[in-house]
């Protein structure tokens, strides 16, 4: 959905240390079960790994789709759409996942397209990464904090993520209608 800005910085996520316990107690078994997304979602998709917690992969809207770690965090998906509707009226969750972007990986320049991406706000929360990790949205780039919360339009906008670092970056990433 197309917002005024590429990044618009919403604030700090209250309860941002235990969104991140939660996503440390993860296993590599956890962040490599679901293949879907990597071989169906393009470029943008096939140098991360994803955590579905509420995702279609027709990419419909309403679909209601709750995957099996939604229940663990859920509570983070709510109080993040919580605080972007004070910029962005009544909205709830499309979807939600967590992403994972392995240390000296990029997600290269691409445009997202569809119905889903079209229609809702993409709401990023920097769960881990590193100050090598940079975000770019046409021609402005962001490294964007642990623990923030960003809308960030991307709609038919070339974007990419160049993670440089030792580290790997881990995003919650929410679409909200």
């Amino acid at each position: 959905m197309k917002e005024n800005d590429a990044f618009f910085f919403v604030g700090n996520m209250p309860s941002f240390d235990d969104l991140l316990n939660e996503v440390l107690f993860l296993t590599q078994e956890d962040w490599l079960e679901y293949r879907k997304r990597k071989t169906a979602g393009g470029a943008a998709a096939e140098n991360t790994d994803t955590i579905p917690l509420m995702y279609d992969l027709k990419h419909r809207l309403n679909s209601g789709i709750l995957h099996k770690n939604y229940e663990r965090f859920s509570a983070y998906i709510d109080e993040v759409v919580f605080f972007a509707r004070q910029h962005i009226g009544e909205v709830r969750a499309q979807q939600a996942m967590l992403t994972r972007l392995g240390a000296n990986t990029v997600i290269p320049r691409h445009r997202d397209r569809g119905p889903l991406t079209a229609k809702t706000h993409r709401i990023h929360v920097p769960v881990i990464t590193n100050t090598e990790c940079i975000f770019s949205v046409g021609e402005e780039s962001k490294n964007l904090a642990a623990g923030q919360i960003w809308i960030i339009d991307n709609v038919d906008r070339h974007h990419s993520v160049e993670n440089k670092g030792t580290a790997d970056r881990v995003h919650l990433i929410i679409d909200a209608f």
